[in-house]
């Protein structure tokens, strides 16, 4: 029999505590959670997915700018230590270190590199919250009569979303270790057609077929709902391009998969006695009977995917776009498994798919998958949810047409031309949920502060302001939080006219933008600073 330590150990405790003692600033409970979930994935027979073993994945914990907190990692990067309270972790060691932390950002539930070993990320608690009530605010700013109910729910805690976030996040480390080039090229995105009628129709069809085949009670209601998803899947992805049904593969790879792993992970703690420490977890039930928490899953993978549900207050970017993706993946992986197929080891290799194993699974003939298609354009769903489709595309064109107006708005407007440079000199950071297409050239990147680098000059936001970049004319444009005064840019590049200026190597702070080793030609034109770049620049 195998007895497992709690993770957590009080050394006894002492009348007066050492003022050497670190204090932890993170949430000590999701070091609770985590050992109930390593309880099931750090194993050699890990029944969430065969083969995966979790027991030498480090976890990073942390607190934006307060504290970080590292379990289970061979080799801390400088400035950690070695956790001197009164906790322990049976999954491994505690090293701490408090003040600036790995990430600044709240909310990033990822996986990363931390001193060359491949490190789960899980945001605090308080992170998480903070990130929740400022996109609450927004939502009650356009939607105040629903503030009471957005604020009971996001009051009402719900610890098996952060229990399986750890799940999810340890399996990205098996992932990259396994298929390091299978995810999604985020900046395919650009491209996406967020807005297409026929894409987000299909989508929102896809949804229900998905979600009565993973409810189906025979075999033969789960092959026809099974084949009127591939077959409404293959009429949608008729209409794409190759770059955005690779997109789809990759993501429904990555986080897809991590989803269905959040799904495989509830199944197998149901019914499992938990910790002592597990009950000190406010609003857990225990884990009897754990089939609601599926089914809310499949809710989401519904509402998500139909476009009921809405990710960053975003409905015509990329943040509800990508996401669907994760519950499409998730709910096909679970529909191989109702199929009966022998699939995990098979979708880490090259080419292979998730739908490419669902068609081999349901082996449709032509005519089946014809048949099973006109039975769902015939359906009086089908004009419902294309009418809604045809209002969102209409309302997204509005709504990109104001975002524009807007940003030309702004006070003040720095435009760096790389337009003699090539496309592989152009390097951001961004987040893939903030990109709003315009067209095929160009796009808004939001949400975050953007940075970046090209030809040798970095920039960077102090706010989260969109910036523009137009691949076509190969010009960044980023608004400015204050107007463009020449006086403060001859002192700054101490030059008497800035009219036009050639300037090798100097930096700038503009409204809200920091540019540093500008080495081009500037020009100031009314509310815009151009800033041309030339190949001498690299």
């Amino acid at each position: 029999m195998l007895f497992l330590l709690p993770l957590i150990t009080l050394i006894s405790s002492p009348q007066h505590i050492s003022p050497s003692v670190d204090v932890l600033k993170v949430d000590p409970l999701l070091l609770v959670e985590a050992r109930e979930v390593w309880d099931i994935i750090g194993r050699r027979d890990n029944p969430v997915w065969p083969g995966w073993d979790a027991r030498k994945t480090p976890i990073l914990i942390y607190l934006p700018g307060k504290q970080d907190l590292l379990v289970n990692h061979p080799a801390p990067p400088t400035g950690f230590h070695r956790y001197s309270g009164a906790l322990r972790s049976s999954i491994g060691g505690i090293s701490v270190k408090d003040g600036p932390t790995i990430f600044d950002l709240d909310g990033q539930n990822t996986s990363t590199s931390v001193n060359g070993v491949e490190t789960l990320v899980v945001a605090d608690t308080l992170s998480s919250r903070r990130q929740w009530i400022e996109n609450a605010a927004d939502s009650i700013v356009k939607n105040p009569s629903g503030a009471p109910q957005m604020i009971a729910k996001g009051l009402t805690p719900e610890p098996f979303d952060s229990m399986v976030m750890f799940a999810h996040e340890a399996f990205h480390v098996y992932q990259r270790q396994k298929a390091p080039d299978k995810s999604g090229v985020e900046s395919s995105l650009v491209r996406y057609p967020s807005l297409s009628v026929e894409n987000n129709l299909g989508y929102s069809l896809e949804a229900d077929r998905l979600v009565e085949a993973l409810h189906a009670t025979s075999d033969r209601e789960l092959r026809e709902s099974a084949l009127r998803w591939i077959a409404v899947r293959n009429w949608r992805r008729s209409h794409l391009s190759q770059e955005a049904i690779d997109y789809e593969n990759g993501t429904e790879f990555s986080e897809g998969l991590a989803k269905y792993v959040e799904y495989k992970t509830l199944e197998c703690l149901q019914k499992r006695k938990p910790s002592p420490e597990m009950w000190l977890v406010q609003n857990f039930r225990g884990y009897g009977d754990l089939s609601p928490e599926r089914e809310r899953l499949l809710r989401q993978a519904r509402w998500f995917m139909n476009g009921e549900s809405v990710v960053n207050n975003d409905l015509y970017g990329a943040s509800s776009i990508r996401f669907r993706l994760y519950f499409s993946g998730m709910a096909i992986a679970a529909l191989l498994d109702r199929l009966g197929a022998d699939w995990h080891d098979l979708i880490f290799q090259k080419g292979t798919t998730l739908t490419g194993l669902a068609e081999k699974a349901i082996h449709a003939t032509p005519e089946e998958l014809r048949s099973a298609l006109a039975t769902v354009t015939a359906s009086s769903e089908y004009g419902a949810a294309r009418a809604k489709k045809e209002k969102l595309a209409s309302d997204g064109d509005v709504y990109v047409r104001d975002q524009i107006k807007e940003f030309n708005s702004a006070p003040g407007e720095c435009v760096i031309d790389y337009s003699e440079l090539a496309e592989k000199d152009l390097s951001i950071v961004y987040t893939p949920f903030g990109i709003l297409r315009i067209d095929d050239n160009r796009c808004f990147y939001r949400l975050i502060p953007i940075r970046g680098k090209v030809g040798g000059v970095s920039f960077e936001e102090e706010l989260a302001k969109p910036i523009l970049i137009d691949r076509q004319l190969k010009q960044i444009r980023i608004p400015l939080t204050a107007s463009l005064e020449p006086s403060d840019l001859s002192k700054q590049l101490n030059v008497s006219d800035v009219s036009s200026v050639a300037v090798n190597g100097q930096d700038l702070n503009l409204g809200g933008l920091k540019l540093k080793s500008i080495k081009g030609q500037l020009r100031l034109q009314g509310r815009e600073l151009v800033i041309k770049l030339n190949r001498l620049t690299l």
